[in-house]
Parts: structure tokens; C-alpha cells; sequence
């Protein structure tokens, strides 16, 4: 319901009611008790308040610049941060970091010692060069579901995954982004997984395949997503 209003009205439904003015509205971590006029830690109250700033003198050019008070007190403009390219102390970009290799792309990365040495699987670009890294590397028996041998998904197969991906409106049902945002058709995914069933035919129905992106696709893969149903 809540992915067809998003979809049709371009707007979540509300999940939560203002304690001030009572009105409806929505609020993605279903934790806040006022709307945004009721809020009242909103406008002068809140350290953030655009007019609130104070005024100082850049340490540089002596130029006047305006900072939240709600930071440290202000040392250097915005232009003079930025022409000195993090050789200033208090904006250091590059300082200790070491050059790696996106291990799917070969993209030089500046990272941080730490990252490099952390990451067990190797540094990516982002999380589209990790996936595709995964989609290529962990397969088969390198894959923590692996239970060994070939089989065939059958013809059935694909005339079922293009009638999910046309119920689900080719829309991932878990985070509800689209096809055109994903920028290619979603993944589908097998409830009950396929080796489960004795002949493969019957596990390629639709009450068992529900569409996925590839980010919830890994999830729930990996077990970190549970109860999803179609």
C-alpha cells in the first residue's frame, strides 16, 4: 500500500501525528512527535538557524565570513578553505591517506590506511563496483549458499520472471526504487530457494518470486532481510 501511494502520488502516507497541532504527516524513522510548525526545537531555538550565525574575520584575507555558532569559531572563509586545496590543518583532504586500486575497476582511490587494511575483500569505488565485483567473483562454490552441483532453471523460468517484474511493477518491494531509478529491470528472487524443491518447475511460481534490487537482493541473500513475501 505505502509503495503504491509513493508511486501514484508522488508522497508517502502519513505514519505519524503532530502532538502539537495534530496533523498528520510522514517521517521516514517514525520517531518525531511534532510536524515541522510544531517542532520546537525549529527556527531560534535550534543552534542551526540560518539566522543565527555569527560574523568573523578570515585569519587570510580578512575578509568577513558568517559561521553557525553552533561550530567552532571561525578561522578561515569559505574561498580560503577552498583554494588551499586541504593544506590548511583544520581542512587536511589528503594527509595520511595511501592510493589503492578499485579491485573491479582498477580506479586509483585515496584512502585512509585503516580502509585499506580493514577491508577484507579489497577496496571498491562504490557500491556498484562491489556488486558487480561479487556478481562475477562470488559464485559457485565460492558462494556461503553453495551446496555443490549444476542445475538447469528451466525454460519456465524466465516467462515467470518477466510476469513478476510486471506485478511488482518493476519495482524492488522491499525499498520500492524503480526500474528507471536502478537504471535497468530489478532483480527476481526465489522465496523458498530453488535447490529446496525437487523439480525445479515448481519452485518458478509466483506466489515464490518476489522483485528485488540487487542491494536488497544481497540482503536478503545474506540473511539480513527475513519474512519477505510477494
Amino acid at each position: 500500500m505505502r509503495i503504491h501511494h509513493s508511486h501514484q502520488h508522488d508522497a508517502p502516507l502519513p505514519n505519524r501525528t503532530c502532538n502539537g497541532c495534530g496533523t498528520e504527516f510522514y517521517d521516514a524513522k517514525s520517531r518525531l512527535k511534532y510536524c515541522g510548525d510544531c517542532n520546537p526545537n525549529t527556527g531560534e531555538n535550534n543552534g542551526n538557524w540560518k539566522g543565527a550565525k555569527d560574523v568573523g574575520a578570515c585569519q587570510l584575507c580578512e575578509s568577513e565570513f558568517t559561521y553557525y555558532p553552533s561550530e567552532k569559531k571561525g578561522t578561515y572563509c569559505p574561498e580560503c578553505v577552498e583554494s588551499a586545496d586541504g593544506l590548511l590543518p583544520q581542512n587536511s583532504t589528503t594527509k595520511n591517506r595511501v592510493s589503492v586500486s578499485c579491485l573491479y575497476c582498477e580506479t586509483t582511490l585515496e584512502v585512509y590506511p585503516s580502509r585499506a587494511e580493514t577491508r577484507k575483500r579489497g577496496v571498491f569505488c562504490d557500491s556498484d563496483c562491489y556488486g558487480a565485483w561479487l556478481s562475477e567473483n562470488i559464485v559457485g562454490e565460492n558462494h556461503h549458499q553453495w551446496e555443490g552441483g549444476d542445475f538447469d532453471y528451466g525454460q519456465k523460468w524466465w516467462r515467470v520472471r518477466r510476469e513478476a517484474l510486471e506485478r511488482d511493477d518493476y519495482t524492488c518491494q522491499h525499498c520500492g526504487i524503480s526500474k528507471d531509478e536502478i537504471g535497468r529491470n530489478p532483480d527476481v528472487h526465489h522465496v523458498e530457494r530453488v535447490r529446496d524443491f525437487e523439480r525445479t518447475e515448481k519452485a518458478h511460481t509466483l506466489e515464490n518470486v518476489i522483485t528485488l534490487c540487487r542491494s536488497c537482493h544481497r540482503n536478503v541473500e545474506a540473511g539480513n532481510v527475513r519474512n519477505l513475501r510477494p
